[in-house]
């Protein structure tokens, strides 16, 4: 790659960069559009999300804003850019004798089939108060008037994953839902992930849409009362400078996307071959362990075959695992990120039994109490990065450093050390938490898991 690499004026890169980072943050400018337009705010940021999460649209951002709002609100889908996404506002419940529309709903599946696989149901509030009933009404219909292909309506029961948001402002009281379906997420919690994704990758995306996002999460800002908007000059300076050095920006970024190519490369070798090397000191094949590889880097597992039950005989199965991810960004920032994780999800997790908890409720509540010391103990010669048990996602996540001089030999030799740490006898973590799970299961679903725990991973003899 040295020889074809672009050859840059030292000179004018250096008084690029200098004014680049020493911008005059005192610039004053004129109000955002939004704090301009009549009419309520809920609307217009109804409208702004429908535009912007729509990978179709022209704003140019792709599916990359879709996935940031879909980290946001905890909620994980595989493979969207191979999915029909469609997105609709105001939609109307469709029940008889039901009434009320809800304000974004966000529905994804296989364009061959009849009806989409998922649905993200959102209710926005930014002054106006929740009506009479409202989201209980929303969290308890089972049909909606959305359109998907020739199909009129959205039946809740054919649906894999249904999932219901209400953002508000930070301050402001949570849904009063009475089924409990709803999960809150404030605006403030979408400026932070959107704010990142803009400031990381100012240059990939066109500059008028840039500037079109910046105003609205300086808008979320101004209405969760957050910082002044000091950080929008500062991008709006720096979107001047792109047009001063226009030539060596582009040499820059030519030089970039070979490194995003060499990155992706990287990344795609340790999704494809990590099992191969993992499998030649771990006995996979005879152990009752298995692992379980996706097309996407982020979602790579190992798990005991025994943690992966389906008790009520649906597509949606328990499922509680390891995960690692040789994503590009984990390789940009020299690490390994190894999980414990309880998917917080399906519905087979999340479904409310007779006694009125779910399988991830009562895991949780478990390895708080009862089961706390003895997990805390098994990770004693570990040193864990964060152990959030109180609810479900990563349970347990350790962050490995990799060698920036040998990403690939390096992940493969910590992806190696992970496994010894969790997966076998070694700290008996994995045997703590199948007592757990054992537990769990058998209080939620009043019958024994299939099969039996296999222990911890063995090596190769």
């Amino acid at each position: 790659m040295s020889d074809n690499a672009p050859g840059f004026d030292p000179a004018e890169l250096e008084t690029f960069v200098q004014e680049y980072m020493k911008l005059d943050r005192q610039v004053q400018r004129p109000k955002g559009i939004y704090s301009i337009l009549r009419g309520p705010r809920e609307q217009k940021y109804q409208y702004t999300l429908k535009y912007f999460l729509d990978p179709r649209k022209s704003h140019g951002f792709g599916y990359t804003l879709l996935n940031r709002f879909f980290e946001c609100i905890d909620f994980y889908e595989f493979n969207l850019p191979r999915q029909h996404i469609e997105i609709e506002d105001e939609v109307h419940v469709a029940d008889a004798g039901s009434d009320g529309r809800i304000d974004l709903v966000i529905c994804g599946g296989n364009a061959l089939d009849d009806h989409p696989k998922w649905a993200v149901f959102l209710e926005l509030k930014v002054g106006a108060e929740e009506g009479d009933q409202q989201t209980t009404t929303y969290a308890t219909a089972d049909r909606w008037a959305f359109s998907w292909f020739d199909t009129g309506t959205v039946d809740i029961e054919t649906l894999d994953t249904a999932k219901y948001v209400y953002v508000k402002r930070d301050a402001a009281d949570p849904p009063e839902d009475q089924t409990g379906t709803f999960e809150a997420v404030s605006w403030s919690d979408l400026v932070e992930g959107f704010e990142r994704e803009t400031q990381e990758s100012l240059f990939e995306y066109p500059n008028r849409s840039v500037i079109q996002f910046t105003d609205f999460i300086q808008s979320l800002k101004e209405t969760e009362d957050m910082d002044s908007p000091i950080e929008e000059d500062e991008l709006n300076e720096r979107l001047n400078l792109y047009f001063e050095h226009n030539d060596l920006i582009e040499q820059v970024e030519r030089a970039n996307s070979q490194f995003e190519s060499d990155f992706e490369d990287l990344s795609t070798y340790l999704k494809d071959n990590w099992v191969t090397k993992l499998s030649k000191r771990y006995d996979f094949e005879n152990s009752g362990w298995k692992t379980e590889t996706s097309s996407s880097p982020k979602w790579q597992k190992i798990l005991p075959a025994y943690w992966d039950q389906d008790p009520l005989d649906s597509r949606s199965t328990i499922q509680l695992y390891y995960r690692h991810s040789p994503t590009t960004n984990q390789l940009r920032n020299q690490v390994l990120s190894f999980r414990l994780r309880l998917p917080p999800q399906r519905n087979v997790h999340t479904e409310k039994r007779d006694d009125g908890q779910s399988f991830n409720d009562v895991f949780t509540e478990k390895c708080t109490t009862e089961y706390a010391e003895r997990i805390e103990r098994s990770l004693d010669g570990i040193d864990v990065d964060e152990l959030r048990l109180v609810s479900a996602s990563a349970l347990i996540v350790k962050q490995y450093q990799l060698d920036s001089q040998n990403l690939t030999g390096s992940y493969f030799e910590q992806l190696d050390t992970a496994v010894s740490d969790f997966c076998t006898d070694r700290s008996g973590l994995s045997s703590v938490i199948n007592e757990v799970f054992e537990e769990t299961y058998r209080e939620v679903f009043n019958q024994e898991p299939a099969g039996d725990f296999p222990g911890g991973l063995p090596e190769r003899e």
